[in-house]
C-alpha cells in the first residue's frame, strides 16, 4: 500500500509535483554556510563587500544545484546577475542597489524555472517564497538521512576541533601582530545579547532564502504549463478596430500639435497657451509617460481580443498596432525632449534622470513589440524585456546617476550662476568627488551632505563611499553655520 501524501504535497498537488528527490546535503550545508557568513558580515554594516560576498556564495550554491545550470539562458542570466551584483561595491546609492537586486531576483527565478510567458516570469518570485513551504518534505528527508548517517558525528567533531584551533591560534596571532589584530577586529562579530539575537535572525533569514532558492533550482515548478483562461476573441473586426482607431487618432492629434509647436516656436506656445516654453514642456511629462505605458497595455489587450483567422485580419492587426506603436515612439521622443528642456531651465535631479530612464525603457519595449508584430509571435518578448531592463540598470549604474546629476548642475551653475546647494547636499557619497572637484571650496562645503563619513571596514567596503571619504579629506573643512551657505 502506497504511503499517503504529506500535507504539503496535497496542498500543491499537480501544480508543483515532486518525483523521487533524495536527500540534498549540499543544499542544506551550503545554505547554512551562507547564512553563517551573512550573520557574521551583514549586521550593523551598510551595503558593501560583505553583501557581495553573500550574494556570490548564495548564487553560486543555487547555480551548482540547479537542473538548468548548463542552459544558455541560465548562463546569460548568471552573467547579468554578476554584473548587477557588482553595483553593491561600485555605487553607494542604496536605491540603485535595491533596483539592481530586484532585477537579479527576476533573472534568478526566470532562469531556475525556465519561465517564458509574462505571467510565468512575474510568478517566479512568488514561487521562490512558496519554495520554503514546498521544500519542507525534502528537508525532513534530508535531516532524517543525516541523523542516521554514521559520518554525522565525525563531521561534528571535525568542525568543533577546527573552530577551537581557529580561536586559539587566531587569538595568539592577533595578539602578537597589530595588523592581524586589526583584521581580526574587523572580521570578528560582536557577540553581545542584542547582536546575537540579530545575527541569529540574519542566519535564519539568509540561510532560509538560499535554501528555498536551492529547492527552486532542484525542483522548479512548471510555471509555463499553468493553464490560463482563454481570451474570447471578438467575432467582428470593427469591435476592436473602432476603439483602437480612436486611440490612434488621438495620437495623431498630439503629433500634429507637436509639429505646430516645433514650427511656431516659443512665441506660438506663449500666444496659444499663455505659458512659458519651460512650463509648457513640464506640464505634460507625466501624462506622456502614462500614455506610453497605456499603449503597451492597449497592444496586449488587442492582440488577445482581435480575430486572426485570415491573412487579411492579421494584416489589419499589424497595420493598426504598428501605426499605434510608431506614433507612441513620437510621444516617447516628445517626453524626453520636454524633460531635457525642463532640466536645463530648472535643474537636474536624480528622480528626473530615473524617470527619463524609465521612459527610454518603455520606448525600447515598444520597439520590441514592433519586432514581435512582424510575425505576431511574442513568446520571446518577456525575456527580452527583462534583459533590456537589466542592461538599462547596468547602464544607469555605470552612468553613476548621482555624480551625473551633480556634474550637470555644476555645468548649469557655470553657465547661469544658479546652483541649488540644498538639493546637492541631499545627494549621496557617489556625488561627493564631483562636487569637490567642480565647485569652489566654499560652495562645495555647502553642497556636501552634512555629517562625517568614516572609512568602512573590510566587510562594508564600497568604492563610492571610499572615494567620498578621500575627496572630503582633500577638501576644505565643512561649513559649520548654515547662514554661511547661499
Amino acid at each position: 500500500m502506497a504511503p499517503s501524501p504529506s500535507f504539503v504535497e496535497g496542498l500543491f498537488g499537480p501544480l508543483w509535483p515532486e518525483h523521487g528527490l533524495g536527500p540534498t546535503r549540499l543544499a542544506l550545508f551550503g545554505s547554512i554556510g551562507v547564512g553563517l557568513t551573512g550573520a557574521a558580515v551583514l549586521p550593523y554594516r551598510p551595503l558593501g563587500l560583505g553583501v557581495l560576498v553573500v550574494l556570490l556564495l548564495g548564487g553560486g550554491l543555487v547555480l551548482a544545484v540547479s537542473r538548468r545550470r548548463s542552459a544558455g539562458w541560465t548562463i546569460a542570466s548568471a552573467a547579468l546577475c554578476l554584473a548587477l551584483g557588482s553595483l553593491v561595491v561600485l555605487r553607494a546609492a542604496e536605491w540603485l542597489v535595491v533596483l539592481a537586486l530586484f532585477i537579479v531576483g527576476l533573472l534568478v527565478t526566470t532562469a531556475l524555472t525556465d519561465a517564458r510567458r509574462l505571467v510565468a516570469v512575474l510568478a517566479g518570485p512568488v514561487a521562490w517564497v512558496l519554495a520554503g513551504l514546498r521544500g519542507l518534505p525534502l528537508l525532513g528527508r534530508t535531516l532524517s538521512a543525516l541523523s542516521s548517517h554514521r559520518l554525522l558525528w565525525p563531521v561534528v567533531r571535525t568542525v568543533a576541533i577546527s573552530v577551537v584551533a581557529l580561536v586559539v591560534f587566531g587569538g595568539l596571532f592577533a595578539s602578537a601582530d597589530p595588523v592581524v589584530g586589526r583584521w581580526a577586529t574587523q572580521l570578528t562579530p560582536d557577540l553581545g545579547l542584542d547582536s546575537l539575537v540579530l545575527r541569529t535572525f540574519v542566519l535564519v533569514m539568509v540561510g532560509g532564502i538560499v535554501l528555498a532558492g536551492c529547492y527552486l533550482a532542484i525542483n522548479p515548478p512548471p510555471l509555463d504549463q499553468v493553464p490560463l483562461p482563454d481570451a474570447r476573441r471578438v467575432s467582428r473586426a470593427w469591435e476592436w478596430l473602432v476603439p483602437v482607431g480612436i486611440v490612434v487618432l488621438t495620437f495623431l492629434v498630439f503629433v500634429v500639435a507637436q509639429a505646430s509647436v516645433m514650427w511656431g516656436g516659443h512665441d506660438y506656445v506663449h500666444r496659444t497657451t499663455g505659458l512659458t516654453y519651460a512650463d509648457y514642456v513640464h506640464q505634460g511629462f507625466g501624462q506622456l509617460t502614462a500614455a506610453t505605458l497605456l499603449t503597451l497595455v492597449t497592444v496586449a489587450v488587442t492582440v488577445r481580443k482581435a480575430p486572426r483567422r485570415s491573412a487579411g485580419e492579421r494584416l489589419l492587426l499589424r497595420l493598426v498596432l504598428g501605426s499605434l506603436c510608431l506614433l507612441s515612439l513620437v510621444v516617447v521622443a516628445s517626453a524626453l525632449f520636454r524633460m531635457a528642456v525642463y532640466q536645463q531651465a530648472f535643474g537636474f535631479t536624480v528622480v528626473r534622470v530615473v524617470v527619463d530612464a524609465v521612459e527610454i525603457w518603455l520606448g525600447v519595449l515598444i520597439v520590441l513589440v514592433l519586432a514581435a508584430g512582424v510575425r505576431l509571435e511574442a513568446r520571446w518578448l518577456p525575456r527580452a524585456a527583462l534583459v533590456t531592463a537589466a542592461v538599462g540598470v547596468l547602464v544607469l549604474g555605470w552612468l553613476n546617476p548621482e555624480a551625473w546629476v551633480a556634474q550637470h548642475n555644476i555645468d548649469r551653475y557655470r553657465a547661469t550662476g544658479k546652483l541649488d546647494t540644498a538639493y546637492l547636499s541631499t545627494l549621496g557619497p557617489d556625488a561627493t568627488p564631483t562636487i569637490v572637484a567642480g565647485l569652489p571650496r566654499d560652495l562645495a562645503a555647502c553642497s556636501l551632505p552634512r555629517g562625517q563619513h568614516l572609512p568602512d571596514d573590510l566587510a562594508s567596503w564600497n568604492l563610492g563611499r571610499a572615494r567620498a571619504v578621500d575627496a572630503r579629506v582633500d577638501s576644505a573643512s565643512p561649513v559649520t553655520a548654515q547662514a554661511a551657505c547661499p
